[in-house]
């Protein structure tokens, strides 16, 4: 434990050091922590809660912002409204619980490492270089996961045994953090709970890093930012999951068509790149067609873990259908990896606890009206997202295709593995929220000190060295809340 005590330490201090002058400054290195250091980092109070780097990092930044703070903004947040009304239902469903102890932790969870992330995040980004440092933080997080998953596979050792054998995540019985399957052999997780989860976070940060490429014309990023993209490419294959390398697939597809220039250019290479590998090593076509060809066959192992996930979807709905409390309220948050359920699979009446489709254990522990909530919550700030793609001026535009990109790929993994919140990825995923939601902001700050500039130079066309003038009308009407104000939408 004292390693574990030692790590929050240093954490905390690095941000107090980093947020010493601007607290902005220490955004990139929370989002590094919150990315790179695994669940196994904590610290358990026995019967109350746990103290995982993530909830340090969190209330350290909290107790910068408090500090720090010199005004209370009185412009109104999107989705705070979803989110109190989400709030207000998961407690109802809590109330209604099988297990009222593991829904309100789980309640009282999401509400500060997601709701509250979210609140500090979009009033102390202001400007869009903090943005771009943040994604790099990740993407360095994500490249030092992928070294470690290195040692996974060519010494059989995982960082994670640096941490007390109590507080590890094993599977299959075993008696170490390496992840082994019948059917697929060794499968890297790094310091994620989970190898899909591991290649949920590849997904995305493959996106994250194609547009940090062609964001960055020179320097050591890009030097990084290339040897992590290797890596990320190699690690999403070792983890041996379909989901992920299908999200990859779509969501660079919907890239290339997105976004262009200099980051579509950096998109083809990749894929040449990967081309040459698969025609130099046909070991590696191999694997991925053996694991597809298994996948639909129900004798094997990984053709009966993909036919689980639509047996568990019919159990589910059976059991929200029991009874019409249960059918609005649910079971309750946490409820189904504590309690299980009994699911019909390959003619055998067994329990299970582990959910494989995120949107199906809403349902369970929240009932259909959690559902709707939740999925208005995630939805809102996608759609916002790809409003703000046509409607805003570049580089914002830019930039929010591809966090529209990223979250779709997201949400598309969550059918196939309990990612929301359950490892880093669940933060990751809110921290693009809060990115995308920052932007218009952004947007409309700059457009204000452009027009104060071109005042200063009377009436002018504005100060050469801005950059792009933003046109008026690309801001006009952009909603601050978009369930008290109505935004008009323009043609871009």
């Amino acid at each position: 434990m004292l390693i574990i005590a030692l790590m929050q330490s240093v954490i905390i201090i690095a941000l107090i050091v980093s947020g010493r002058r601007r607290l902005e400054n220490a955004l990139p290195l929370f989002c590094f922590f919150l990315t790179l250091m695994p669940l196994e980092a904590k610290l358990v109070i026995p019967g109350l809660f746990d103290i995982n780097i993530m909830r340090v990092s969190l209330l350290t930044l909290l107790g910068l912002f408090l500090v720090k703070r010199k005004k209370a903004s009185r412009e109104k947040l999107p989705l705070i409204n979803l989110m109190y009304m989400h709030v207000a239902w998961a407690l109802c469903s809590t109330m209604y619980s099988l297990s009222f102890a593991t829904s309100i932790k789980q309640l009282l969870a999401q509400l500060i490492e997601f709701y509250l992330m979210y609140y500090l995040l979009v009033h102390i980004i202001t400007n869009i270089e903090t943005i771009h440092k943040m994604l790099y933080a990740m993407m360095m997080a994500i490249g030092i996961c992928c070294i470690f998953s290195i040692f996974e596979v060519y010494a059989s050792w995982s960082v994670l045994r640096i941490f007390p054998a109590s507080n590890w995540i094993t599977y299959n019985g075993g008696l170490d953090p390496l992840y082994s399957e019948l059917g697929r052999g060794l499968r890297v997780r790094s310091t994620f709970p989970h190898p899909i989860l591991f290649g949920d976070a590849l997904a995305i940060s493959i996106i994250l890093s194609l547009y940090l490429l062609g964001y960055w014309a020179k320097g050591k990023r890009r030097l990084f930012l290339w040897m992590s993209l290797i890596l990320m490419f190699w690690s999403i294959y070792k983890t041996q999951s379909r989901g992920p390398w299908l999200a990859t697939i779509v969501c660079c597809f919907l890239l290339f068509l997105m976004v262009k220039r200099e980051i579509r250019k950096y998109l083809i290479t990749a894929a040449v790149m990967a081309l040459i590998v698969l025609l130099a090593r046909p070991g590696v076509w191999q694997s991925i067609d053996a694991l597809y060809q298994a996948s639909t066959d129900p004798t094997q192992p990984v053709g009966t873990s993909y036919l689980y996930r639509h047996a568990l979807a019919d159990s589910i709905e059976q059991a929200v259908q029991k009874e019409p409390g249960r059918f609005l309220l649910g079971y309750g948050l946490g409820t189904f990896r504590v309690l299980g359920l009994e699911v019909d699979f390959l003619g055998e009446h067994r329990r299970w606890y582990t959910c494989d489709n995120n949107w199906a254990s809403f349902l369970y522990e929240t009932g259909y009206g959690g559902l709707l909530l939740i999925g208005a919550l995630l939805f809102w700030p996608l759609i916002l997202a790809f409003r703000n793609y046509w409607k805003l001026p570049k580089p914002e535009s830019t930039l929010s295709g591809v966090l529209f990109i990223s979250i779709a790929g997201f949400y598309f993994l969550m059918v196939s593995v309990a990612a929301y919140s359950w490892g880093q990825q669940g933060y990751m995923n809110w921290i693009l929220i809060s990115m995308s939601i920052s932007l218009p902001m952004i947007a409309r700050k700059r457009q204000r000190a452009i027009r104060e500039s071109r005042k200063l130079d009377g009436g002018g066309q504005g100060n050469p060295l801005d950059g792009n003038l933003y046109p008026s009308h690309s801001l006009d009407g952009l909603a601050d809340d978009p369930l008290t104000e109505t935004a008009s939408l323009t043609s871009h």
